[in-house]
Formats: structure tokens, C-alpha cells, sequence
């Protein structure tokens, strides 16, 4: 399968507000960059009928383990691996654009790229203004505190204190949505450190995210989970509206590779268990 990578700085970042708590140099990270024109140029090279058409798909490589740098420095994690199974089945080739979160859906709404896959988590008010294939993640929110922290016990908890999330995210809207006060901090080891740091005093997030950042800390317990949401949250590629024939491309090309075992033997590679069933 032929695979390309193309990493490209943005030059402008959308999102403001956001508080460093820290210098970070976890794979567990939250952010990037982008450019490239809409792919949807699912456009062939010009004289060359035999090369493949293209899906360029944002991600922002920074979110371990669902897109992130190895330790040679190459692209990879979950979703990588999910996008290019997607692309063989579909016949495609596949290109990436590091594009930070903050600002991965004006670069989807200006035609960067066909699509974006970084667990992006399906809501309501996604639906309203973009489409989604069939999901193939589900997990749930979950609370996390200092160890130390005996104040936080549930999510009812968090009204008034301070919550480390992205402002962008779906986590940061449940966060306010119990009476948070949001330090911004899109990296998700950035917002474990300020909660360490006490500039924060919790952080909703992630449970598959918070125990692969545990894992790489080496099973550290200077964080605890102290609740955990009843709502599991699926999560899906997000396109643009209009484009239903590459949509139901996808949906063929996922369906079949959640028929064949293929999610199951990617999820278990990064996550030990299948996170394509609720």
C-alpha cells in the first residue's frame, strides 16, 4: 500500500486563550499543523490513468495513540492505521495534513482535506454542520484529579473549580456543562500537568487517552480517575456536507474492515482491547 505524509506548518493559529502549564515532550500530546488543497482531488494525476485517486485526511499528529510521531519520527497511531486501511479498501491512496485541533475544522471547511480523522467524537452539533461515516471508536469521558485531590469525587464536583480542557472539544463542553471554569490547554499532557501543578484542579477527558499518557509514564500515580461518564461517545471521520458518494465509500470501506477483524487488530494493537463495539 503506498502511503504518504505530508506535514506542513500552519501559519496562523485560530484558537486564543490557551494556558501553558508547562513544557512537554510526551507522545501524548494534543496539537500540529496544515495546508493542501482539497483532495477531494480524489483527482487523478493528469496524464496517468493508473495512479490512484487521493484522500487527504486531517489529523493532528501530536495525539498519541491515535495519530503521533514515533521515535524515527514517523506518522503513525490508531487513526493513521485506520485511514490507511480505509484508503486500501476504497482503492485510494492516502496523504496526511498535520493540522493543529483548534484549527482542523476551518482548515475541513476551507478544503484542506477531505477529511479528518482524530477521534473525533460524533455530537449534535457537529451533525449539524458536518457528515460522518459509520463510527469505529467508542469510549467514555471520564474525571481525573491529583492524587492527593479528596474534594473532586464526581462530576458534579467540578462546579466552580477549574477544568484543564481543549477549547474546541467535546470534554470541554461537559466540563462547563457542570460549572467548570475552563484553563484552556489543548495537549492533553500539558492539562495533566496543570493539574499537578494545582492551576487546575481536574481535567475531563479521554479514558483510552488518560491510560495510554499512564502507560507512558510508566503506570505514574500522581493522577487518579474519580468518575466516570454513563455516556459512551462514538466517534467517527467528519467530511464536509455534499459529498455523500465519498461518504458511503467510507461507511463501505469501514464496514467491512470492522466485518474482517481489521479495527479489531488495530485497536488491539494500541489499546489491548476492541474499541470498535460500545
Amino acid at each position: 500500500m503506498k502511503e504518504k505524509v505530508i506535514s506542513i506548518l500552519l501559519t496562523a493559529v485560530l484558537a486564543t486563550g490557551m494556558a501553558a502549564c508547562g513544557s512537554d515532550n510526551s507522545a501524548a500530546d494534543t496539537s500540529a499543523d496544515n495546508t493542501t488543497g482539497n483532495a477531494e482531488s480524489t483527482t487523478e494525476a493528469s496524464d496517468d490513468s493508473a495512479t490512484k485517486p487521493v484522500l487527504t485526511v486531517g489529523m493532528e499528529g501530536t495525539y498519541a495513540p491515535y495519530t503521533y510521531h514515533d521515535e524515527n519520527g514517523t506518522l503513525t497511531g490508531f487513526e493513521v492505521d485506520m485511514a490507511n486501511a480505509i484508503g486500501e479498501k476504497m482503492g485510494y491512496d492516502v496523504e496526511f495534513v498535520e493540522t493543529e485541533w483548534d484549527s482542523i475544522t476551518a482548515a475541513l471547511d476551507a478544503g484542506n482535506f477531505d477529511a479528518v480523522m482524530n477521534q473525533v467524537t460524533i455530537t449534535d452539533e457537529r451533525k449539524e454542520k458536518y457528515d460522518f461515516s459509520t463510527p469505529y471508536i467508542y469510549t467514555r469521558p471520564v474525571l481525573i484529579v491529583a492524587a492527593d485531590n479528596t474534594d473532586i469525587t464526581s462530576f458534579e464536583d467540578v462546579n466552580g473549580k477549574k477544568a484543564a480542557e481543549g477549547l474546541t472539544s467535546n470534554f470541554n463542553e461537559i466540563a462547563k456543562s457542570y460549572g467548570a471554569e475552563i484553563v484552556g490547554q489543548d495537549k492533553f499532557a500539558l492539562a495533566m500537568e496543570c493539574v499537578l501543578s494545582g492551576e487546575a484542579d481536574c481535567a475531563i477527558n479521554d479514558e483510552l487517552t488518560y491510560a495510554y499518557w499512564k502507560q507512558q509514564k510508566g503506570g505514574d500515580e500522581s493522577t487518579k480517575i474519580v468518575a466516570e461518564s454513563d455516556d459512551v461517545n462514538a466517534s467517527a471521520v467528519m467530511l464536509k456536507k455534499g459529498n455523500d458518494e465519498l461518504v458511503e465509500k467510507i461507511n463501505t470501506a469501514i464496514d467491512a474492515l470492522i466485518a474482517d477483524g481489521t479495527v479489531k487488530e488495530i485497536s488491539e494493537k494500541y489499546f489491548g482491547l476492541d474499541v470498535s463495539q460500545p
